[in-house]
């Protein structure tokens, strides 16, 4: 409907747009039709029929303020009801895949990670349970030397039934002079020539050493790749640690060197060399036990009494290296043990009662409740396994002991709340279609508790039944129960099916 042309017409009906930006959205183009069309009929009486006069151009000017007052009223009385966004997990398909991506996150951190890498590998020594590492403290695992040179030297010259051979090592803060003006300051395992033949580790790039009496250094790939930046000519160098010159003879891989103290570089000396150092020196010992001795102790730790060289008999704890290398796995399976454990004390187990449906429902529908509970703790074991693992060696400077504490807290409280979630989260979704329950409302009276149902109930947007939570647990109401639907009522809740998910 168009407007008679006059000068003031177009001011009039910017006005009247200017108030319909107080309307609700949704309302708006309605109501501005509305006012259009009364503006015309105002127009018609206050201007074309008593002409352009001061007081007709009032009686319009008040029309339009008054579509202002109509406007901000409209917007007062309008109840600002939002439709609620749907829930992200709302289908089982949606909440299967967020599970599955959580899954395939964690472990591809898991594989991006190195000190992840390291942890999870298996031992790189050969024949662990028959590596020994002898301590004085039974604490082996920690980077504490505790066994003299003497004792060392004295194992060595002695008559063994036990063990085949011996080897030793001490950790040290040393110079590596690179190049003039170029000294970075690394940490260095001294140790017997015999070290990494008795562990079975082979070293790549090794060469033979010259015999021109020069010890020879083993690099670990980290210091290989930080300080030299991979150079693969440095394999037969001549270098400078601390006061005298050192061959480079190979590299180490990482993750190859799991045994007491944090080490950057292996200088390997003649076998003569325990012989050199003071007698007090004190270092790490590894041993290989004799298979085939009749006296060799069936378990992984025993404690050994053995003479020292002052003649007096003394007592070693003994610890195999099978026992001693971390098990990430382990604690894992640990701690889920824990979890299962505390989980009736800390939730509820039911899922609640689901009273037998006069339409029978096909097996295959009940099937596939249980088989997405199911799968949903299947999802959860790899995340906080990963997840844990990826949290606790997240750094290469965090400690093998404090990195199995993090990890077994870290898993233990992720496992706990997680199998929460997913009965919560089971025992909040339709038997049927297995969306998300919906519309939660508040029915009954605190005060009729033991008289009357008080709760909260939920309905399925599908409309396959409602679900009704007790406020307070009764002898006769003591879990949430499930109310089956007839199927005639789902012509209710087409709207709202058809704005969520898929069925599963």
């Amino acid at each position: 409907m168009s407007l008679p042309g006059t000068s003031t017409k177009t001011m009039h009906l910017a006005a009247l747009k200017c108030a319909a930006l107080f309307v609700p959205t949704h309302q708006r183009p309605e109501w501005l039709q509305e006012w259009t069309s009364e503006l015309w009929y105002v127009h018609e009486a206050c201007v074309c029929k008593s002409g352009l006069s001061w007081q007709s151009e009032k009686e319009v000017a008040a029309f339009c303020l008054g579509a202002f007052n109509d406007a901000i009223c409209l917007r007062r009385n309008t109840p600002h009801t939002k439709s609620p966004k749907p829930h992200p997990l709302n289908s089982p398909a949606q909440c299967a895949l967020f599970l599955t991506i959580l899954a395939v996150t964690t472990w591809c951190l898991t594989l991006l990670l190195p000190g992840v890498r390291t942890a999870i590998q298996t031992t790189p020594y050969r024949d662990t349970h028959n590596l020994i590492a002898i301590s004085t403290n039974g604490h082996s695992e920690t980077p504490v030397p505790t066994i003299s040179a003497e004792q060392y030297r004295f194992w060595r010259s002695r008559s063994q039934h036990l063990f085949t051979d011996f080897a030793f090592y001490q950790t040290s803060i040393k110079l590596l002079h690179i190049a003039p003006h170029h000294a970075p300051q690394i940490s260095v395992a001294r140790a017997s020539s015999n070290l990494f033949d008795l562990l079975g580790v082979a070293v790549p790039f090794a060469t033979r050493p010259a015999h021109d009496g020069i010890p020879t250094l083993v690099l670990s790939e980290k210091l290989w790749r930080t300080t030299f930046n991979a150079d693969p000519e440095i394999i037969g160098r001549t270098l400078k640690l601390g006061l005298h010159p050192v061959k480079v003879v190979g590299i180490l891989p990482d993750g190859s060197w799991q045994l007491a103290g944090k080490v950057d570089a292996w200088l390997l000396e003649p076998d003569n060399y325990a012989a050199a150092i003071p007698a007090t020196t004190r270092g790490y010992v590894i041993a290989r036990r004799d298979p085939s001795s009749s006296q060799t102790p069936p378990t992984g730790t025993w404690r050994l009494f053995t003479p020292q060289p002052n003649d007096n008999l003394a007592s070693f704890d003994c610890v195999s290296l099978a026992d001693h290398s971390p098990d990430p796995f382990g604690i894992f399976t640990f701690t889920l043990f824990l979890a299962l454990l505390a989980l009736p004390a800390t939730t509820s187990l039911p899922l609640g009662e689901y009273p037998a449906n006069r339409h029978h429902l096909r097996w295959s529908i009940k099937l596939r409740r249980w088989i997405f509970l199911w799968s949903k703790l299947a999802l959860i074991l790899p995340i906080v396994y990963f997840g844990s693992l990826d949290l606790a060696h997240f750094s290469t400077s965090i400690t093998p002991e404090a990195a199995q504490y993090l990890q077994g807290i870290s898993s233990f409280c992720a496992l706990l709340f997680a199998f929460r979630w997913t009965l919560r989260d089971q025992r909040k979704r339709c038997p049927v279609c297995l969306r998300l329950l919906t519309n939660p409302a508040r029915v009954g009276q605190p005060s009729r508790n033991f008289l009357a149902w008080n709760g909260t109930e939920l309905i399925c947007a599908g409309g396959h039944g409602l679900l009704h939570v007790p406020e307070i647990a009764t002898s006769w109401f003591g879990t949430q129960r499930w109310l089956y639907l007839d199927p005639s009522w789902k012509s209710l809740f087409s709207e709202t099916a058809s704005a969520s998910a898929g069925l599963f």
